[in-house]
């Protein structure tokens, strides 16, 4: 229906039935303005002309609408109207004969209405179906606005009056004219409307059918807001009757537009205000999709499906679908010929188990769907026995896959490759790429959502437990404060006398809690007295004291006073003041100068309390005490949380900015090989690939491809094979002067390749290499056989977790006896807070029985026969990483030490089978099985030879050699049967590559630098440092912790000599010789010298048992065990630290001395010549590894770190030594400098 001033495609409103008869819309210059529920656009309906003299009932005025005489309008409901009258077309009538209706008229809005120049047709044969559609709607009127719950009757085909209408019984008497319009008020007609909307949606779409139309248009206006459709609300009538429309007509025209705002707050607020209500246009619906004809001869198929018509001549075949040709967005029947499938033939049930676009479209639960076929009711014959299913494609579908099944673990799934059909009309892979990164993108942001609410409830029942902790413990508080009143009350006193001397008092006596007392000590009369002369007049007596036991301990400063009034006798007199809390019962005290003490023969004196002013009870106290020592439990508990919190946001931003600064460095290191445009790569975004072939195989090559995947190579898209555009290419153009291929510039990239790539919105690392082939044969850059890898920000989901079992014999901190222990524990860690599943597999050796760590915490796992013995498996938390101990019954691990009996092979051997048994015996699966030196290097063979083949499938092995000098026959046996294998830093990987173990496989071989635990090595929050410090208090921490040191070693702190220590094993390879020299040289030049390690060699132990007879005193010290809480307080005492190593695979010695803020002083060999740079002849080097330049001078850096030397002689040694002294000596800010420089360094496991 549309109307003069009424634009195609949107909606106005009109009466009811009742004054349907000759009713015109409004010109675009008559506006109705004084119902506010209409917008200033909002088309409203007048009577009709002179010839049709109709009475219409009135319509407020403005007045009336502001005078509150009248509260409704009723031409628009409050919010939606209650019965469904129509839609407007979107556009002109489908009928290819009719035109726009003509101007100044418009369609009737009931059947049988005629009036003005407008003209109606009925529903008859004769008519056009978009006239049927009207008519249609026009009869759901009638029967909308019938009484609720009458039943809605279709119109009856008239002539050209149109249908029939059905008529209601009138509620209060009815109108001339109308077709039973009840009277009622504006809150009933919105009762009307809740009970009537679904009768009457259910009449429009009844009489739309009958019409031969769609109901889907009629039902969708039922629900439509004010303004989106025409609207039928039963009038409310004026008290005098009807009212003249002409007359109405009138006094609209001299109607302003807008309100004021005066009149607007006048407005009832049941009427929604016209300044500020704006009804928007409703959008035109979009037009139909056209229909292919292979969409409709598919609809045409599977409306009169006949499946016997449809296999015919396909007998042999397994599968076959209609229509042959699946079309996304319609149903399509599937059928299975059981006679053509062995595996299938004979089962009585058939299940299809199903899913779209390489299985990634499922059903809501993100599982394949399922349905049950059933036979298809085609004849049986030997070659054809037909079952069948119906389903429908949804519309993202462009590949649709399946197998089938007999629920029982029975399988008709073609040859493993399960079966697939194209489909047509669909998304496409590249359409279906984004649709499912924005589903996964929802999914997770619902999983992160759910994640925070499980938190927040979580936290929230956390909360409420220890509220109810705070209050108990308050309770337990208030009752010792109670008792401890009622103990010292007998056992206390108010003053202490020897003889007729007073050696103590207070006042006022007794003291009262809550208040302020002054307690007098005449040291004359007590033990102390000899003091008396000895105390110089800058130094004073002090009280240590606490209230109820020793609690809030405090030391108060005493001052010298006159003789007390309590006490007027001479003597030598000292006061304190001390304020008493509210819940003091009792105050325990001693007196004391420095390390001399007055403490009542050890027995601490006690003075009694008073309860405080106003209290009559000790109960009264305690009660009033709880809600006290309530809050002040909450407090302190909020506190130490806010401060725990504060700390793991510091620990978490200076990770982020290390792991920030290690993909700087390493995108800075390849950049002269390839790089990107932008720098960092965000999901969604496009970005240019840049590659230089100048250093890599592909130097020369005359077409460079780049091939990749996204998401270490599991992701459904692609990249290429890409041709890459060549250097210096100029910009191509189509006909119409468009850039089709950009050119490449040839500023600061003259000799590079140049690809844009898209990066979809789900991948998190994009992984490629470069080629001269676009496939197959051909010179490849991947690496050195790593591939190209390169991390994505963005990504709305996370890289997948992956499970690694380390088997190992060493672990920091219950079995430790070198490096390897620590590795084992810290790279653990690391690994594991990237969000990867990580346990440990230990021997349970007797040792641990002991260990306090582990106490109370070891738990049975389970236990197995095998090896001919029992073997039980036991497991704890060590370092918040999951430990399996395997403890055999046949007493190979009841030893006091993890290495040392002489059948160390054949007892490690041992626990590596039967670490692997457990892991098959339990159903465990890991991706990685990580074995660590010789020990456990027989995990490897024993994995690939005994397990893979029996069940334990998935894992794949990889062996680190920490030290090539020991079991070179298990790390060859290892080298064969592993997946990969490396040792701990490049240039122990450069020095040992050409060994017999390692170069027949040293294709598979490479040096990963170890790292150290930041957190376990941690000088902030250390409990074995009284002073914690960071690199801009290196200074006043070390001092504190060398004083510290001093204090515990027996050292001189005159002069604050600076300090250089060795924490080392005393083996040949560490350097013995040169260990000893440093011990001289240090003591020589002025400094102190501390060791702390001890020789397995009886011979050197007592070289160096005559070393500290001889040298041990005031400046040297020798601590020959093994003590960690000592070792920390060495690193962070120590100003420097010597690591003298013959060789060093990696050494984590240098590493821990930066953390502490102690200057490394190395030979440069292995993993040392990798962590420390000489600050005289390493800038470049340095610059290179740490921050990724290749020009230090240009970009100003200085990352040296410390002070090294090559030979092996005591002169090589001196000459890095004294280098080192002398910059002590003649510029300590520069040495300051330095020492904070190693500690802001990363030596963690973010780049390894």
């Amino acid at each position: 229906m549309r109307s003069l001033g009424t634009p195609v495609g949107s909606t106005q409103q009109a009466f009811g039935p009742s004054s349907a008869k000759g009713l015109r819309s409004v010109p675009p210059s008559l506006k109705h303005s004084s119902c506010p529920q209409h917008t200033r656009t909002a088309v409203s309906c007048l009577g009709a002309g002179d010839e049709s003299r109709e009475k219409v009932p009135s319509l407020p005025t403005p007045s009336e609408l502001l005078d509150g005489r009248q509260t409704s309008c009723p031409i628009a409901p409050p919010s939606r109207r209650p019965a469904v009258v129509m839609a407007v077309s979107p556009s002109t009538p489908p009928n290819p004969g009719s035109g726009p209706e003509p101007t100044g008229s418009s369609r009737s809005a009931a059947a049988g209405g005629r009036g003005g120049t407008s003209s109606s047709r009925g529903s008859g044969p004769g008519s056009t179906a978009w006239e049927q559609q009207q008519e249609a709607a026009a009869a759901a009127v009638r029967l909308a606005d019938a009484q609720p719950g009458a039943a809605a009757k279709p119109s009856a085909p008239g002539g050209n009056g149109g249908a029939a209408a059905q008529k209601a019984p009138t509620s209060g008497g009815g109108r001339k004219g109308g077709a039973g319009t009840r009277k009622m008020s504006w809150k009933q007609a919105v009762a009307a409307e809740r009970d009537d909307d679904g009768a009457a949606s259910q009449a429009a779409r009844a009489a739309a059918a009958a019409a031969g139309g769609s109901a889907a248009w009629v039902s969708s206006a039922a629900s439509a807001p004010v303004g989106a459709s025409l609207l039928s609300l039963p009038l409310q009538e004026e008290e005098g009757g009807t009212v003249d429309s002409l007359r109405y007509a009138q006094d609209t025209k001299t109607l302003s537009v807008e309100l004021d705002e005066e009149e607007a707050s006048k407005i009832p607020p049941s009427i929604p205000n016209p300044l500020t209500a704006r009804a928007a246009p409703a959008p035109p619906p979009p037009p139909p999709k056209p229909v292919s004809p292979e969409r409709a001869a598919a609809r045409t198929l599977l409306a009169t499906f006949n499946p016997s018509q449809h296999v015919s001549g396909r007998e042999h075949w397994m599968v076959v679908v209609a229509p042959d040709n699946l079309m996304a967005g319609e149903e399509c029947v599937l059928l299975f010929n059981k006679r053509q499938s062995d595996a299938l033939r004979e089962r009585p049930h058939v299940q299809l188990q199903y899913a779209f676009n390489g299985w990634e479209l499922k059903n809501e639960e993100d599982a394949p769907f399922k349905a049950d076929l059933s036979p298809a009711g085609t004849p049986i014959t030997d070659m054809s026995e037909f079952w069948s299913t119906r389903f429908k494609v949804p519309e993202e579908a462009y590949e649709f896959n399946f197998v089938l099944h007999d629920n029982e673990g029975v399988y008709e799934n073609n040859a493993m490759m399960d079966f697939m059909y194209p489909v047509a009309e669909g998304a496409s892979r590249e359409e279906w790429s984004e649709i499912l990164a924005a589903r996964v993108a929802q999914r997770e942001q619902e999983r992160q959502a759910a994640e925070a609410r499980a938190r927040a409830e979580a936290e929230a029942l956390r909360q409420e437990e220890l509220r109810k902790q705070d209050l108990e413990k308050g309770m337990m508080r208030a009752e010792g404060a109670k008792n401890a009143h009622l103990h010292f009350q007998n056992v206390g006193s108010v003053e202490l006398r020897h003889g007729d001397s007073v050696a103590w008092c207070v006042s006022p006596s007794p003291p009262q809690a809550g208040s302020r007392m002054r307690l007098y000590y005449n040291l004359a009369a007590t033990p102390l007295a000899w003091l008396g002369p000895n105390i110089p007049p800058d130094q004073a007596m002090a009280i240590r004291w606490g209230i109820n036991g020793w609690q809030s301990p405090t030391v108060t400063v005493m001052t010298r006073s006159e003789p007390p009034a309590e006490a007027p006798q001479p003597g030598d007199w000292w006061q304190a003041d001390l304020d008493l809390p509210y819940h003091t019962g009792a105050i325990n005290l001693v007196f004391n100068y420095y390390e001399h003490y007055d403490n009542n023969n050890f027995q601490d004196y006690a003075i009694k309390v008073a309860l405080p002013a106003g209290v009559t009870s000790v109960d009264a106290w305690k009660n009033s005490l709880v809600e006290v020592f309530r809050a002040d439990e909450y407090a302190t508990r909020v506190a130490l949380e806010e401060e725990a919190r504060r700390k793991e946001m510091k620990r978490l931003a200076k990770r982020q900015k290390a792991q920030d600064m290690v993909k700087a460095v390493e995108r800075r290191k390849v950049r002269h090989v390839m790089d990107t445009e932008p720098e960092i790569i965000t999901a969604g975004s496009q970005i240019d690939v840049w590659y230089n072939p100048k250093d890599t195989p592909l130097n020369g090559q005359g077409q460079i491809y780049l091939i990749g995947g996204w998401n270490r190579w599991s992701h459904r898209l692609s990249i290429g094979p890409m041709a890459m555009i060549p250097p210096d290419t100029p910009a191509q153009y189509n006909e119409a002067g468009q850039v089709v291929v950009p050119a490449t510039p040839s500023s600061g990239r003259e000799t590079h390749w140049k690809a844009t790539v898209k990066v979809p919105q789900d991948a998190y690392k994009m992984d490629f290499v470069f080629a001269n082939v676009p496939g197959g044969e051909g010179v490849y850059d991947n690496r050195g056989g790593y591939d190209y890898h390169l991390p994505v920000e963005g990504s709305p989901i996370r890289e997948q977790s992956i499970y690694c079992v380390h088997i190992a014999v060493e672990m920091a901190p219950i079995a430790k006896v070198g490096g390897l222990g620590d590795v084992v524990t810290a790279l653990g860690r690391a690994v594991q807070e990237q969000g990867h599943h990580v346990e440990v597999i230990l021997p349970k050796f007797e040792f641990l029985q002991h260990s306090p760590i582990l106490a109370g915490q070891l738990r049975y796992e389970t236990e197995y026969d095998w090896g001919g013995t029992r073997i039980y498996v036991t497991s704890a938390i060590v370092e918040n990483l999951r430990v399996w101990f395997v403890e055999p019954q046949n007493g190979f691990f009841q030893t006091q030490a993890v290495y040392g009996r002489y059948d160390d092979e054949v007892r490690f051997d041992f626990f590596c089978k039967a670490a692997l048994e457990f892991l098959l015996r339990t159903g465990r699966q890991p991706d990685i099985l990580h074995c660590h030196d010789w020990s456990t290097a027989h995990v490897a063979k024993a994995y690939w030879e005994d397990y893979n083949p029996y069940g334990l499938w998935k894992p794949k092995v990889v062996f680190t050699i920490h030290n090539l000098n020991y079991g070179q026959k298990k790390i060859a046996e290892a080298a064969q049967y592993c997946q990969r294998f490396t040792t701990v830093s490049p240039t122990y990987a450069f020095e040992t590559g050409g060994a017999g173990p390692i170069a027949a496989h040293s294709y598979k071989f490479s040096g990963i630098r170890n790292g150290i635990d930041p957190d376990l090595w941690d000088t902030e929050s250390n409990m074995f440092l009284e002073t914690g410090y960071d690199a801009e208090t290196v200074v006043e921490g070390k001092a504190a912790a060398r004083a510290a040191l001093r204090s515990r070693l027996g050292l001189t702190g005159w002069g604050d000599k600076f300090i250089v220590a060795v924490v080392s094993r005393l083996t040949p390879q560490k350097g013995v010789p040169l260990i000893k020299h440093c011990a001289f040289r240090t003591t020589e030049r002025g400094g102190q010298f501390v060791l702390l390690g001890s020789a397995p060699d009886p011979r050197v132990q007592s070289e160096f048992d005559g070393m500290a007879a001889s040298m041990g005193g005031q400046d040297a010290a020798f601590c020959f065990k093994y003590d960690e809480p000592l070792s920390h307080l060495i690193y962070a005492a120590a100003d420097m630290v010597v690591v003298p190593s013959m060789f060093e695979p990696c050494g984590l010695t240098q590493m821990i001395a930066m953390r502490y803020g102690a200057v490394p002083i190395v030979r440069h060999t292995g993993g040392l010549k990798d962590t420390v740079f000489d600050v005289d002849y390493d800038k470049a080097r340095a610059a290179w590894e740490l921050q990724g330049s290749s020009d230090w001078q240009r970009d100003q850096l200085d990352a040296t770190n410390g002070f090294a030397f090559e030979g092996t002689d005591p002169p090589a040694l001196d000459y890095a030594l004294n280098r080192a002294i002398d910059a002590w000596y003649n510029d300590r800010p520069w040495f300051h400098s330095l020492q904070r420089r190693g500690m802001e360094q990363d030596w963690g496991w973010n780049r390894p």
